[in-house]
């Protein structure tokens, strides 16, 4: 007997479990028949919640070091720049005009200056920036030109000692963080135990690798080191702002709540279509002596 009682037991424990999944499996199916009962704002409410693609880009402008300016259109990023004096001279042949800095260069005889080119306006008034050793290089080439002085102008160009990283720095490090800022991150459920493990696996492999690879991620002045704690702290505040968001799988049932009520909401609806779907019937008209229609 005792034996047949503990398989009663049993089989009712599987009857009871069987019937939270398919009671969770309806809220479930609900939850997404309500998505096509939303409009267009509802939906794109959601999309936006779980979009990872404003986050990534405004990591993305802060590791390339870029500037928050505003117009009459709002604001919107820039890349660094310093005003700088510059020699302009002019090919008669083109109209290219040269702008040249005055660099100067320390030797053990004696200091001396070079002129490097640091930017170029074309024939049809664009502009084309030039660094490093193509600077150096192109100046080779104007020096055998017909040129003609036409004094000096301060002109806008990029300021590298702004820019923290190099391209492959960029992209090397936004590999890495874009596997942790994902769709799933904010759907997913975490404990804020688990949220600070992952903080601090991330947080010590993160330092580690930069500062073993600083020069070759664009880290070359004294000025971009000095940015090496700030840097990591904003990229792990930000990460962990939206695993926060998961704790507790708080954004999970939010959207599904979400869709619950609204696909209620939406059922409710069709009470102005002859009553159908649990909507309001049509009221009758009352009952009066003196009109055969309420009869």
């Amino acid at each position: 007997m005792e034996e047949g009682n503990n398989y009663e037991e049993y089989a009712n424990a599987i009857n009871e479990e069987n019937k939270f999944l398919k009671n969770k499996n309806l809220e479930l199916g609900g939850a997404m028949a309500g998505l096509s009962f939303q409009n267009d704002e509802e939906r794109n409410l959601i999309h936006y919640r779980l979009e990872t693609d404003k986050i990534l880009e405004r990591i993305e402008h802060f590791l390339k070091g870029d500037q928050i300016k505003f117009s009459e259109d709002g604001a919107y990023y820039s890349e660094p720049t310093k005003n700088v004096l510059c020699v302009v001279v002019k090919d008669k042949a083109t109209n290219i005009k040269y702008y040249l800095q005055d660099i100067k260069v320390e030797k053990k005889e004696g200091t001396f200056n070079r002129k490097i080119c640091v930017k170029i306006r074309n024939a049809d008034g664009s502009f084309t920036n030039v660094f490093g050793n193509d600077s150096r290089s192109l100046m080779e080439q104007v020096k055998k030109l017909d040129l003609v002085d036409e004094g000096f102008e301060y002109v806008d160009i990029l300021d590298f000692e702004k820019k923290p990283f190099n391209e492959y720095g960029v992209s090397e490090l936004m590999r890495i963080i874009s596997m942790y800022l994902t769709k799933e991150t904010f759907l997913s459920n975490y404990t804020e135990e688990r949220i600070y493990e992952i903080m601090t696996d991330l947080g010590n492999a993160l330092a580690d690798f930069i500062f073993c690879n600083y020069e070759y991620l664009g880290m070359d002045t004294k000025f971009k080191e000095s940015k090496y704690i700030l840097i990591v702290l904003n990229i792990l505040h930000t990460i962990e702002n939206c695993y926060r968001r998961a704790m507790g799988g708080k954004e999970s049932d939010t959207i599904q709540t979400k869709g619950i009520i609204t696909q209620n909401e939406g059922f409710g609806n069709f009470g102005g279509m002859g009553g159908m779907g649990g909507g309001r019937s049509p009221q009758k008209n009352k009952w009066n002596l003196f009109n055969s229609n309420t009869w």
